[in-house]
């Protein structure tokens, strides 16, 4: 691929954070607060995985999810701010280990995203959101061990969304749809 972004690119992140809009719009709605990230890291896994294969470099990540933040924040700003750093995290670490081209990478970029979303996430949560909304994030924040696990089963929740992913990279890789490497 080449160094510079193409407009289909741009198309194609953007038809990815559309696929994110939905996933969030479908999950919202039945997740108790704290549990959303678990709830749509699947699904949102998906469009994250597509756009990585299909993107391939550094800042892939980026170009989905910064309008997709912006787009949230339109809910809360919190969001807006707890991913945009979670993009920060997953693109550095990345910078390190090179682009979205191959499966792992991939792989630990879902994770990455995702961990660190719901870890950033709730933490921002506790100590910005004021009133009786910010009970369910500070009772979660307040036990370390709960926001490990949600932190840690938000990861693994990511690498369910990585795993669906590949499975549809695959199938459109067979039908001629992505010209995408193993």
């Amino acid at each position: 691929m080449g160094n510079s972004w193409q407009l289909r690119d741009y198309v194609f992140a953007a038809f990815m954070t559309i696929g994110m809009v939905i996933a969030v719009v479908v999950v919202g709605p039945f997740a108790p607060p704290g549990l959303q990230l678990l709830l749509w890291a699947p699904l949102g896994g998906i469009f994250l995985t597509l756009g990585m294969a299909r993107l391939q470099r550094r800042g892939s990540v980026a170009l989905m999810i910064l309008p997709l933040a912006l787009i949230l924040g339109l809910i809360s700003p919190i969001i807006t701010l707890y991913l945009g750093s979670t993009v920060l995290v997953t693109e550095l670490v990345m910078c390190f280990l090179g682009n979205y081209g191959q499966k792992l990478n991939r792989l630990l970029g879902n994770i990455l995203f995702f961990a660190s979303a719901n870890l950033g996430g709730l933490l921002l949560a506790a100590y910005l959101i004021k009133g009786t909304k910010a009970a369910a994030f500070t009772n979660i924040v307040s036990q370390t061990w709960l926001l490990i696990l949600l932190t840690v089963v938000s990861g693994i929740a990511g690498g369910a969304g990585w795993w669906l992913g590949e499975l549809a990279i695959a199938q459109l890789r067979k039908a001629g749809k992505m010209d995408v490497d193993a």
